[in-house]
């Protein structure tokens, strides 16, 4: 199987700059509507340490000199429907990323040219005819290593990056380990302790010790670094957002008229988010006004407008919920006259935004899971009992074990004893301090990964009062 990923990086900030040429050699940065935090900076600004999501304090504290801007959400949300729709010219299914990403499957269709190449540069003439950006392509085996293809791709003139099958890991050794989809802070910092910076110093890790260290689900990202990604095209994913609009005949001055059409817009939204199966984490209205003392730059609409936004908390589908919220925003805008059309937005619900770890989508779907654990449970249940599944359910992991330790003149561990039996210890490769509760009743552990008989691994903690126990969850 072969994928193609194409992008457009930086696309709000690259739209605008487009459409106000005095601004492009600009440092740029566009703020969202309904937070106002980091939609996307451009690359000069995220060189400054800039990143998306970030508020603008931060922006003007790492980068002042950056000229700030309110997102057009519907205009970058235009452009990247229409770079779905180049790439729905060679492929049926796409599956949608964060804007100005997609990534198609090109197994079948890269058979009609002479080569991945000409159909990845064929991809971007296309693209640049109609979307007048010029995206970057990358081609490779899996998702990730075709993502991280076309971000190399944007560097070249070419536009255009082809990984052979094969040589995926040779072409991942030399990029940084933050490359890797939402990685775990401490994952980075541990990695970091030991000289590792790169996806080839992880990748060259036995992928038991990463286990061991970091747990099974970071042998997942020890995976991608091998240039090993699971990941099937998904084309259900949700898109950036969704919008609703709806132009009114007369203008209306009544609040309350106003109000019955936008909790309209909100129900039809809700419908499509249930659907779909997504949630909206936040809101944004844009309200048109007939007002002919606002003036309105070119670019803009014929009638000037009004935007606020806010999150949806907690994100949801309900529609009850979603006309509440809306109401809220049209009660926060001050409109002098008449109101001439209506657009609300919804930004769908997807893994990241709810502090999920980017490994979930290598899940499987949750009802194959599903139907195994109810397989296995009907085994129990015929073979043991109905009481076997009851007392299953209240097992909880093993509890730590307290020991012995014996302690060197640096106060790491020398020895250890449970059971009758003394260890001694050949070296202590790891140690590390958790600290949690802070706010209500601290809980200090100094935790020591020791060796034993030059080849097992045992985890240890000292906990505040000095006592020592055989942590059994960890390797």
């Amino acid at each position: 199987m072969r994928f193609a990923c194409g992008r457009i990086e930086h696309l709000p900030t690259r739209l605008e700059a487009a459409l106000q040429p005095e601004l492009s050699n600009q440092p740029l940065v566009v703020l969202r509507v309904w937070d106002e935090h980091v939609l996307d900076a451009s690359p000069d600004v995220e060189a400054s340490g800039v990143r998306p999501g970030d508020s603008r304090r931060r922006i003007e504290q790492l980068c002042p000199q950056a000229v700030v801007l309110s997102a057009r959400e519907t205009l970058y949300q235009s452009h990247h429907d229409t770079l779905k729709s180049v790439l729905a010219n060679f492929a049926g299914k796409t599956e949608t990323g964060p804007l100005g990403e997609f990534f198609i499957d090109i197994g079948a269709l890269s058979r009609t040219f002479p080569s991945e190449q000409a159909l990845a540069e064929q991809i971007v003439a296309q693209a640049h005819q109609t979307v007048h950006l010029i995206p970057s392509v990358g081609i490779a085996t899996n998702k990730f290593t075709a993502q991280q293809a076309a971000r190399q791709a944007a560097l070249e003139s070419g536009h255009v990056w082809v990984v052979p099958k094969g040589d995926e890991r040779r072409f991942l050794a030399s990029l940084p380990l933050t490359i890797l989809p939402e990685p775990p802070i401490e994952l980075l910092r541990r990695l970091h302790l030991f000289g590792i910076t790169t996806l080839g110093g992880f990748a060259d890790l036995p992928r038991a010790a990463v286990v061991m260290q970091f747990g099974a689900e970071c042998g997942l990202f020890h995976d991608l670094a091998r240039g090993i990604d699971p990941r099937p095209l998904s084309p259900e994913s949700p898109p950036p957002m969704l919008s609703r609009s709806l132009s009114l005949a007369e203008p209306l001055v009544d609040r309350r008229q106003v109000l019955v059409v936008l909790e309209h817009l909100a129900g039809r939204l809700a419908r499509e988010l249930d659907r779909s199966g997504h949630h909206a984490m936040a809101l944004s209205l844009t309200v048109s006004t007939a007002d002919p003392q606002t003036t309105v730059p070119r670019h803009e609409a014929l009638y000037p407008t009004r935007t606020t936004g806010a999150p949806v908390k907690p994100p949801s589908c309900d529609a009850q919920l979603l006309r509440r919220t809306a109401g809220r925003l049209l009660g926060n805008l001050k409109l002098s006259s008449g109101v001439t059309s209506l657009t609300l937005s919804v930004y769908p619900l997807r893994e990241w935004h709810v502090s999920a770890r980017q490994m979930t989508l290598f899940e499987e779907p949750a009802q194959p899971k599903l139907a195994r654990l109810r397989e296995v449970l009907q085994n129990l249940q015929q073979r043991f009992g109905e009481t076997i599944i009851r007392l299953a359910s209240v097992i909880g992991p093993p509890l730590p074990l307290v020991i012995d330790v014996g302690l060197r003149p640096d106060s790491t561990p020398m020895w250890l004893r449970w059971g009758g039996w003394a260890r001694l210890v050949d070296q202590v490769y790891e140690f590390w301090r958790e600290q949690h509760h802070w706010w209500d009743r601290p809980v200090v552990r100094d935790y020591y990964q020791v060796e034993i008989n030059g080849e097992v691994v045992f985890t240890v903690f000292r906990d505040g009062k000095g006592r020592w126990f055989l942590d059994r969850r960890r390797g």
